[in-house]
């Protein structure tokens, strides 16, 4: 080929690059035009909006995405209730689940200043009517010449003829723990035409012959073990002392009291919880019925470590009125209390039984 041929020819091909690179580009940005509008029209339609990168599918058809439903958030779950250890019940307890001892329910108590004085067939019938259940009978102490007066036999007989369950108790001074121990355990064997007691109860009270506190504490202790020992651990034995609240009022006197021994001794603690030897209520609160009552169970229970149920004798008759009377009746049943009484029959009028007998449904 000639030069000027080949001139001419790179003439023509200089010519030509930009013609088809200027094409192509127009190509391109046709395409793109093309693929924007393709996006707003798209992005118009009803069934969404299409992706930024289309779908490559078949006639330029794009995937359209449905609708995202919504899910409800899970319900919280509750947390699960914390495990609770409960406290073992002792063995002696569980064996008497269901069964009602003497000491529970509504009791009434005479002691040995009463039987001269009081008509027995007519009291016993007050007794019978007004739905005692347990009668509470002294029958001696260190001092009398028996440890069943023969004052008290026919107490005895006429209370059981009447199908009340009697319970004897005995006032100890503490000073000889043999001798009175002795009385004890004789008044538990006690039999009369074929009649018995169905329990024994101790007043642990008297400290008049026995100076040492110390003394007279650990001698509490013996005489209650030795009547344990000789009447068997299922043998209904009480233990009647005054009331923590009454103690704090002499805390010498009273120092050191066996609660936790008697605890461990006693069918039942008998509580002389009498509030109308305290004054000051309505200000000093715990002097009122209700709480003096409640609060001296309450305490009692605490100290002798719940193992023993707690009869609330109140009183005294002759000191209270009818209000007082249903304020311990209320604190005796909200304190839980297996029995509860007012000292004594003698002082005791007859239009306050009606009260009391809401008693017979503790324990």
């Amino acid at each position: 080929m000639t030069p000027p041929a080949r001139g001419m020819i790179r003439l023509c091909s200089s010519a030509l690059v930009p013609l088809v690179l200027l094409a192509l580009l127009w190509t391109d940005h046709s395409a793109a035009a093309h693929l924007q509008a393709a996006r707003r029209a798209n992005g118009r339609a009803k069934h969404g909006v299409a992706p930024a990168i289309p779908a490559e599918l078949p006639d330029g058809v794009h995937l359209s995405l449905p609708k995202a439903k919504l899910v409800a958030a899970p319900k919280p779950q509750p947390k699960p209730a914390p495990r609770i250890a409960w406290p073992a019940i002792p063995q002696e307890q569980l064996a008497n689940v269901g069964t009602r001892s003497v000491f529970d329910g509504l009791g009434a108590w005479v002691d040995v200043y009463d039987y001269p004085v009081l008509p027995l067939r007519k009291t016993i019938a007050v007794l019978k009517k007004a739905g005692v259940q347990t009668l509470y009978m002294e029958t001696g102490m260190t001092g009398t010449r028996q440890a069943v007066v023969p004052a008290s036999i026919p107490w005895l007989v006429a209370a059981h003829n009447a199908g009340l369950k009697v319970v004897a108790w005995y006032l100890p001074d503490y000073t000889n723990v043999r001798f009175d121990a002795q009385r004890s355990i004789a008044i538990a064997h006690f039999r009369y035409a074929g009649i018995r007691f169905d329990g024994l109860g101790i007043d642990i009270e008297y400290k008049g012959a026995l100076g040492n506190n110390k003394i007279w504490n650990r001698h509490v202790v013996q005489h209650m073990s030795r009547v344990r020992n000789a009447l068997g651990k299922d043998y209904p034995l009480a233990a009647i002392p005054p009331p923590p609240l009454q103690m704090r009022l002499a805390p010498t006197t009273w120092w050191g009291f066996p609660w936790a021994q008697l605890g461990k001794l006693s069918s039942d603690i008998m509580l002389m919880s009498y509030w109308s030897f305290r004054s000051g209520c309505p200000q000093i609160r715990l002097n009122c019925p209700y709480e003096f009552t409640k609060y001296n169970v309450e305490l009692t229970r605490a100290m002798t470590g719940g193992r023993v149920p707690i009869h609330v004798i109140g009183g005294v008759g002759d000191g209270i009125n009818w209000r007082e009377l249903n304020q311990f009746v209320q604190g005796a049943i909200d304190a839980h209390a297996d029995g509860a009484s007012i000292y004594d029959i003698g002082t005791t009028r007859p239009e306050w039984w009606r009260s009391l007998a809401r008693f017979r449904a503790l324990g």
